[in-house]
């Protein structure tokens, strides 16, 4: 009896050790670790203007925090649905620091441009003073840039199908699934001078935009898009070639 009894809490005590283990984060090799005190504004997190109020709050005047719980991560890419300028430290949560400026609504949606950097963060435990009250925290962070696969570089050039009637000329770009194409649409003649926006046809359908213009032209159009996944967005101009 006293054997099992033995073996029983011996394997109650590897399960708490791993479960303890598994909840901490590992730290990439470009984390960098902060303490930050409460009230000191001169100490933020990387290049941004946040620190510790006396509220036990991240604050912020040009970036926008989202706390993303425990189910963030160091390498996650923008999360902006709920942005604020001040949001609460909790031991064990990650959050999301980014330029509020940055931030645009594109299809729809909030997004930041696929080449701007944000941070990631993570609110390791309290710092304490000599008579145990809160004094700071000690937290970890990395510079990051979204990693969207499904979005082109910002400004490259995209490809699509054509099609004419000796007449008009359809052409159709077709992007990844779950991108969204914003509506509006820059669009001129090769010339750089005249502006077709309001001269071609176009029809968006969620990833597809199909452009109608006329077939015999001396300049072929420039059209520049902005599309959206998820919560990054990139800039393309269409190849009509």
């Amino acid at each position: 009896m006293n054997k099992l009894l033995i073996t029983l809490f011996s394997f109650l005590a590897i399960a708490v050790v791993s479960c303890s283990d598994d909840d901490e984060p590992k730290m990439p090799t470009n984390a960098i670790s902060l303490n930050m005190m409460i009230g000191d504004s001169e100490t933020t997190i990387g290049g941004s203007d946040v620190f510790i109020n006396a509220s036990n709050n991240f604050t912020s005047y040009d970036c926008g925090i989202a706390d993303l719980g425990r189910k963030g991560g160091f390498n996650q890419n923008p999360n902006l649905s709920q942005l604020a300028q001040e949001m609460a430290v909790t031991p064990g949560n990650f959050y999301q620091i980014v330029l509020a400026n940055k931030v645009q609504t594109v299809a729809g949606g909030r997004a930041l441009p696929i080449n701007t950097n944000y941070y990631n963060v993570y609110v390791d435990s309290w710092i304490y003073d000599k008579d145990k009250d809160i004094a700071g925290a000690k937290i970890s962070y990395t510079e990051s840039f979204p990693e969207i696969k499904q979005l082109p570089e910002w400004d490259s050039y995209f490809s699509g199908t054509h099609q004419n009637d000796g007449y008009n000329e359809k052409a159709t770009f077709t992007f990844p699934k779950g991108s969204h194409i914003d509506k509006n649409v820059d669009a001129y003649f090769t010339d750089g001078y005249n502006n077709l926006t309001d001269e071609l046809e176009f029809e968006i359908k969620e990833n597809q935009i199909v452009i109608t213009y006329p077939y015999l032209t001396s300049h072929q159009p420039d059209v520049r898009l902005l599309i959206r996944y998820e919560s990054v967005f990139t800039r393309v101009s269409l190849d009509f070639e």
